[in-house]
């Protein structure tokens, strides 16, 4: 892995990049005035990002069915509940281990500044403070149309620490690995929703306003981002972006089910029964506010942790798939 993303490093050409990077370093205080609807072009639109390796994860698979080996005692609880936890803290300590180490080998290309995060750093600090303390990640991009909110919530912002730092060439990596395997979830919303409404969304889901607010789901990090693209694709909307943190618990299935609260409380305002507001003729009744006036799709992005599990077993699956005439990728090719 290391090798594929140091190879990377050196043959890219990352001018044109490098350029548009360093300018969003040291004028996002000015960009950050503008909002988000303001501003035109493709640094407002383009998704968040620090350098060309933007982030590196090293994830641990840690399943309810721990492959315990035939050696251990069946008869014995304490054992097997011993082996298991043994068995987790040696594949937590490899995957920190190899986020470092792939970490290393990408700082002696001294093209990237590496940040470590989670388990690969002494404190475990999650990736989000990373990225806000030792990066422009919120500052950049899409993300930029936020910045605002972020000032007011934390009276600062990584504008004057990203600048005290060496801007590598090629920008910044984070590298790490988190407590749990992480999942990604995106909601693209219609042109119907603007980015202030957007905005609600991603509240609604975020897992640190379960307690304070009494919504959210467990686990989850949301971010709220232009969806850029021709109009004959349907013009550029917006889309909550979902870090699963503990996906056992807060499961896409949850922020589905969130999502829908949502569109009811949304129904709800539009249609003139919360909190006094009112409908415009152009809005119709309240059957227009459905799942479609607000939502063009919701869906899991990139791997999932049963997805690895299968590929692991890909001889004993990929055996059983022939037998039963179904082709293994197929499933997973979206």
């Amino acid at each position: 892995a290391s090798a594929l993303i140091c190879n990377a490093l050196n043959e890219i050409d990352l001018k044109d990049c490098a350029d548009k990077y360093s300018t969003t370093t040291t004028t996002s205080s000015n960009n950050s005035r503008k909002s988000g609807e303001e501003k035109k072009g493709g640094e407002s639109t383009r998704h968040p990002f620090v350098g060309l390796v933007d982030h590196v994860s090293v994830m641990p698979i840690l399943t309810s069915q721990h492959p315990i080996t035939s050696n251990d005692h069946d008869d014995d609880d304490d054992d097997d509940n011993n082996s298991s936890d043994n068995l987790t803290k040696q594949c937590k300590a490899a995957a920190a281990n190899a986020a470092r180490v792939i970490g290393s080998r990408m700082s002696a290309t001294n093209l990237v500044n590496v940040h470590y995060y989670g388990m690969a750093c002494p404190e475990n600090t999650p990736l989000a403070t990373v990225r806000r303390e030792q990066t422009s990640f919120f500052e950049s991009g899409g993300a930029m149309m936020g910045v605002s909110s972020t000032k007011e919530r934390n009276g600062t912002t990584s504008t004057t620490a990203v600048q005290q730092k060496k801007v590598a060439w090629k920008g910044d990596t984070t590298i790490g690995s988190p407590v749990e395997f992480v999942e990604n979830f995106n909601i693209r919303l219609t042109s119907n929703v603007d980015f202030d409404r957007a905005k609600t969304l991603t509240q609604f889901l975020r897992g640190r306003n379960m307690e304070k607010r009494g919504y959210g789901v467990a686990g989850v990090e949301a971010l709220t981002l232009p969806y850029a693209r021709d109009t004959s694709e349907g013009g550029n909307v917006y889309e909550v972006a979902c870090n699963l943190t503990t996906p056992k618990e807060g499961s896409a299935d949850e922020i589905r089910l969130q999502l829908a609260k949502w569109i009811d409380r949304q129904r709800q305002e539009l249609s003139g029964n919360r909190d006094g507001g009112g409908v415009t003729e152009d809005d119709g009744d309240a059957g227009k506010f459905n799942y479609e006036y607000f939502v063009e799709d919701a869906y899991t992005v990139g791997t999932t942790e049963e997805q690895c599990m299968r590929v692991l077993s890909g001889k004993r699956m990929e055996a059983e798939d022939i037998r039963s005439g179904t082709v293994f990728w197929e499933d997973y090719d979206k």
